[in-house]
């Protein structure tokens, strides 16, 4: 037995697909059920109340609409189906899985699994990342509406406004000592904000997170050299990389974003799960 939590509200949604991969499926599964999402967390709260009754449970929607699911199924006996239909679909994109959903529910149908590691930030999983500062600011401010017409460039709009008006240090407790810096990412995957392998250290199938903490104060171009440096693999003071178990970050009321979402303020916790799951690839 197969569900499909599907959000609406996801950008490349489509009813026709949806149906079209229930036909599909349905050659292959006894049963195959569709649950749909209103509002935010339903994805998780659907998963958390359903997982124990399939074999499979799929995510139709976005990065965050993933989120929610692996929160929701990240401590039941189920597996892991990507259909994506996103603005990005980082991680699908990460597993090498077409964003074309009607091709990736072909994976489905003759099953490969793989263990991926979880990243955990304070009482919430992430399967990329999690950020602090800069592009969680971004996430906050995003305007939705425009999300649903421009995709990608609502968050580029948006992050252009969040280097110009974030000045906030943030102090971080690390491996390495306490360090100061105005934005921070925990990744556990390589790519960001696309198909781009900007953290070309991070990997998903260990237990361990990629941290990089980013230097520049209220400077664009200081933002973007850290970002093509990261690509390249180019040492600067712009920003500083290690791998870490775990983190600690101290200053209070700083936004928050885990896997593109909104996840609330600091004071955080941010560590390297020991927390798997079981994703159809």
């Amino acid at each position: 037995m197969i569900a499909i939590i599907a959000n609406p509200k996801a950008r490349r949604f489509s009813i026709n697909k949806l149906m079209q991969i229930k036909k599909m499926l349905n050659l292959s599964f006894k049963k195959v059920d569709i649950y749909y999402t209103n509002k935010s967390y339903d994805g998780f709260t659907i998963a958390n109340n359903i997982s124990s009754n399939y074999e499979i449970v799929c995510s139709y929607g976005g990065d965050g609409t993933l989120n929610e699911v692996i929160n929701g199924i990240v401590d039941k006996e189920v597996k892991l189906g990507i259909l994506p239909c996103g603005t990005s679909d980082v991680f699908a994109l990460e597993l090498g899985i077409s964003r074309d959903a009607i091709e990736a529910v072909k994976r489905l149908l003759n099953p490969k699994y793989i263990d991926v590691h979880l990243g955990r930030l304070n009482n919430r999983y992430f399967v990329l990342m999690a950020g602090v500062g800069i592009d969680a600011a971004a996430v906050l401010d995003v305007n939705h509406r425009l999300k649903e017409y421009s995709g990608k460039i609502s968050y580029i709009l948006s992050g252009i406004k969040s280097v110009m008006k974030f000045d906030k240090q943030i102090s971080v407790q690390t491996p390495l000592g306490e360090k100061t810096c105005y934005s921070l990412i925990a990744s556990n995957a390589k790519k960001y904000g696309g198909n781009f392998s900007v953290f070309n250290k991070a990997n998903y199938l260990e237990k361990n997170l990629y941290i990089c903490l980013f230097y520049s104060k209220k400077n664009l171009l200081g933002i973007v050299k850290s970002l093509i440096g990261l690509l390249l693999n180019i040492d600067s003071k712009l920003y500083e990389c290690f791998i870490a178990n775990e983190i600690f970050v101290k200053t209070d009321s700083i936004p928050i974003q885990v896997d593109g979402d909104f996840a609330n303020f600091t004071p955080a916790h941010i560590s390297a799960s020991k927390k798997c799951i079981k994703v159809i690839i």
